[in-house]
């Protein structure tokens, strides 16, 4: 980066944050503390695919930046920020497999073989909005990006290239305790779980980077959010407590589930939402309810967090809504498959989570609980169903001395556990009534830590299916970080028993809500891949 560009975007950082903090937290700021801190890293991370070839070509520039200020009566004032851009390059290299020219032969294609019994419906239209300006409309805004923006999705109409830009600020209050002030675009986190989430529901997540799989600092969708943080420190019966109350003011977002055409779309609902009936019948897909934005419509939640002993803990509370989409049936039950629009209803989160050192087994358990009100889940003979749902996972972490592997550093072992159970289940619902999710993760180090040889395995209970995540991550220097692997999915064949009049099946179909039944890791079985990354931080 040029010192030209960086001396612009230092003086822009300083001018945003005196700004910006004058206004939002009601201070004047008297001058500038220190320079503006860098930091970030280019990679590119390159997957094919068994079977298909290239299935990523991504490559990133990321920066992330902190500007310390001065302020009358304030402390810790700051303004900081992450910038990503981010471009695809495999609707480039392999457009026959992705991108606005990809065809499949029936819907479902990448995940199971055809089955006659659902040829009611055609194979999804790719990336309608450059293949089918009817359907483009209908989805309104919703799954329906451009070749462009599956190429640069960091590059939308949100900017998405702004993955934080907040400011943040201390004040002291005359009891001793702090309360912090954060205002801007941001990732709020709670919860410590990985692959799925319980409590850290607040962003939404952009499934199309890589399904499941990556990060969820890098695929978590920032929003507009100011957040309240009262640290009342240790008191008489808590060794540490505070309180944080969010408001997320942003337009609503739901999750990105990936667009028919992508190379990523979980459990393949782009293409199953951009289908349509066999001779020139309707969409699947009718229309996508708009949620302007309105105070109404914004959500806001509280923690209250603590630490007793060995032992941290949350109780948590969430106004919000359903960041998955719900599917609702036009017309009488089963009368009209094809017509159906989509909502995101209101949900009511209460939960908590608990977080216990064992000294005796030198080991941490997790526990984390969420129950809602006002999710839907889907059936066959009406669409929907609003049920409340209760969530959790249990988790274990230890690090494990194996002299046997030819190292002294210790191993880490976590495993987690996600149940989920519907409350309201009925027969035809896809969704197990009770489905179970177990995760482990072996890391290992070597070469004075330089050298991380780590296995990832996730197993869906309900699904049947498997997911196997090898790889060797090797730190070259200080800069310089290369990770080899692969990603083996097996499983998921199972269907259910779908009956296109909303009727008594006459069989068992895969076609369409078998794709739920199979879930994320099954709808996933034909994405074997080879995976290497390489990243220069600095």
């Amino acid at each position: 980066m040029s010192k030209t560009i960086i001396t612009t975007m230092n003086k822009l950082a300083t001018g945003v944050a005196m700004g910006v903090t004058a206004m939002s937290l009601g201070f004047s700021a008297t001058s500038v503390a220190a320079d503006t801190e860098w930091a970030g890293f280019v990679e590119n991370a390159t997957y094919v695919r068994d079977g298909v070839g290239l299935s990523k070509f991504r490559n990133t520039a990321q920066a992330e930046f902190s500007k310390p200020l001065e302020a009358d009566g304030w402390s810790n004032v700051s303004i900081n920020g992450t910038l990503r851009a981010t471009y695809d390059g495999v609707y480039d290299l392999n457009d026959e497999e992705f991108g606005k020219d990809a065809t499949e032969d029936y819907l479902g294609a990448n995940w199971h073989d055809q089955d006659l019994s659902s040829t009611i419906l055609l194979p999804g239209t790719p990336l309608p909005c450059e293949n089918d300006p009817a359907l483009c409309k209908n989805l309104d805004g919703y799954m329906d990006q451009d070749e462009d923006e599956a190429k640069l999705p960091d590059f939308n109409d949100q900017l998405d290239f702004i993955r934080e830009l907040y400011i943040s600020a201390d004040k002291r209050l005359d009891n001793g305790d702090i309360l912090n002030l954060s205002f801007g675009k941001q990732q709020v986190v709670w919860g410590k779980t990985d692959l799925f989430r319980v409590l850290d529901v607040i962003n939404p997540v952009d499934y199309s980077r890589h399904n499941i799989y990556d990060e969820l600092e890098d695929i978590r969708i920032p929003q507009w959010m100011l957040t309240a943080e009262w640290r009342m420190g240790p008191n008489e019966i808590f060794d540490d407590s505070n309180l944080s109350l969010i408001w997320n003011i942003d337009q609503f977002r739901p999750h990105n589930l990936g667009t028919c055409g992508q190379a990523y779309r979980i459990v393949d609902a782009g293409c199953f939402f951009s289908s349509r009936i066999i001779g020139g019948g309707p969409y699947v897909i009718n229309d996508v309810v708009d949620y302007d934005w309105s105070l109404a419509n914004t959500q806001f939640g509280m923690k209250w967090e603590g630490v007793y002993g060995d032992a941290t803990f949350s109780l948590n509370a969430l106004h919000y809504r359903q960041q998955l989409p719900s599917i609702h049936a036009l017309g009488a039950p089963g009368s009209n498959f094809g017509l159906f629009d989509i909502h995101f209803p209101e949900v009511n989160l209460v939960g908590g989570s608990i977080d216990y050192y064992s000294m005796n087994q030198d080991a941490v358990w997790r526990l984390e609980t969420s129950y809602t009100q006002g999710e839907e889940q889907p059936r066959d003979t009406n669409g929907f169903k609003e049920t409340d749902m209760f969530r959790y996972v249990i988790g274990f972490d230890k690090n494990i001395s194996i002299p046997e592997l030819g190292t002294r550093s210790a191993f880490l072992v976590s495993t987690q556990l996600f149940g989920e159970h519907i409350l309201d289940h009925e027969v035809d619902m896809p969704n197990e009534e009770d489905n179970w999710i177990a995760t482990l993760l072996l890391k290992g180090f070597y070469v004075n830590n330089r050298l991380s040889p780590q296995i990832i395995i996730a197993h869906d209970f309900g699904a049947d299916a498997t997911a196997i995540a090898p790889s060797i991550e090797y730190l070259v220097d200080d800069h310089w970080k290369v990770n080899v692997g692969f990603n083996i999915k097996e499983g998921g064949d199972k269907k259910f028993p779908w009956s296109v009049t909303g009727g008594a099946a006459g069989g068992v179909q895969t076609e369409p809500l078998s794709r739920f039944l199979n879930g994320p890791i099954g709808v996933a079985n034909q994405e074997d891949e080879f995976q290497m990354s390489v990243r220069y931080s600095f």
